[in-house]
């Protein structure tokens, strides 16, 4: 009698202990280096802060971990806003940015979800923070040169004019012989994107797959996806690098959670991208 006490006492302590661990919300930075011999040996060491799907939440420290990892630019993949309440968390949460480096922006579908966008997006301007839509700002360092590229949200609940937005969007941004990173908010659409000429992407957008299994993997797929063709479990591409052909993608889990589901085992995170040149083997 004692000991089936004793286990069933231990089990729901385990349980318990489960469950904080997995509603576990402190911040957490991951780093990635990404090496290519099409990175200019001037940008070895080029420090991109990424910072995705803040929801216009409050997120405590968040600035002060950004301007610790010294960025040379912040680079926002959407959602920085939500469709529901006040714009006015993200655009200060902009400005601040702006103080650290300067913040290259695209679109997010709970921004263009927003009936008074346009207000959002000039208060956004205001900070000085670039929204790139469907175009392209040279990055100089030391005389070299790279590309950054931004796609707005393909807008839509019906799967085939999201991939033709896509289509549009991309033929929209001029090809570049050099290193070459694009930013675009939905992850789930990264295929579309394999064989156009980008060398790094960056994504939001799935939340880390919601819940997320103690393993890593990532089991929910945002439901503004579903219409899109995704399945609503296993996304393919949830958090995390990817790599295709000598491409690499990277996809944040972002920082808010709009969704009635706890966040599992799926702690809001900056990542921090640094790259370096790497040569050609002969």
């Amino acid at each position: 009698m004692k000991t089936s006490k004793f286990v069933k006492t231990a089990a729901i302590a385990g349980g318990v202990l489960f469950v904080l661990k997995g509603l576990d919300d402190r911040l957490e930075t991951t780093h990635y280096t990404i090496k290519s011999p099409a990175i200019p040996e001037e940008f070895d060491g080029f420090r991109i802060v990424q910072v995705s799907d803040l929801h216009a939440a409050v997120i405590p420290g968040v600035v002060e971990e950004i301007r610790s990892e010294k960025p040379d630019i912040i680079a926002a993949t959407g959602d920085m806003a939500d469709d529901k309440h006040s714009y006015e968390p993200a655009v200060r949460f902009a400005d601040k940015l702006m103080d650290i480096a300067p913040v290259y922006n695209v679109t997010g579908n709970h921004d263009l979800y927003r009936t008074d966008y346009s207000s959002y997006q000039s208060a956004l301007d205001e900070t000085g923070t670039k929204t790139l839509n469907n175009e392209t700002v040279i990055l100089e360092r030391n005389g070299a040169q790279i590309a950054l590229s931004g796609i707005g949200d393909p807008f839509s609940e019906d799967g085939n004019t999201i991939y033709g937005n896509i289509n549009r969007s991309i033929g929209e941004i001029k090809p570049y012989d050099g290193y070459h990173i694009l930013l675009f908010h939905r992850a789930n659409h990264l295929d579309a994107f394999k064989d156009k000429g980008f060398d790094l992407i960056l994504s939001g957008h799935m939340h880390g797959g919601q819940i997320r299994l103690p393993n890593g993997k990532g089991m929910c797929n945002p439901k503004s996806s579903w219409g899109s063709g995704s399945s609503l479990f296993f996304p393919k591409y949830f958090a995390g690098h990817y790599r295709y052909k000598g491409m690499d993608m990277i996809v944040n889990r972002g920082l808010g959670n709009p969704m009635l589901l706890p966040s599992l085992f799926n702690r809001p995170e900056i990542t921090v991208i640094i790259l370096k040149h790497k040569e050609i083997q002969k």
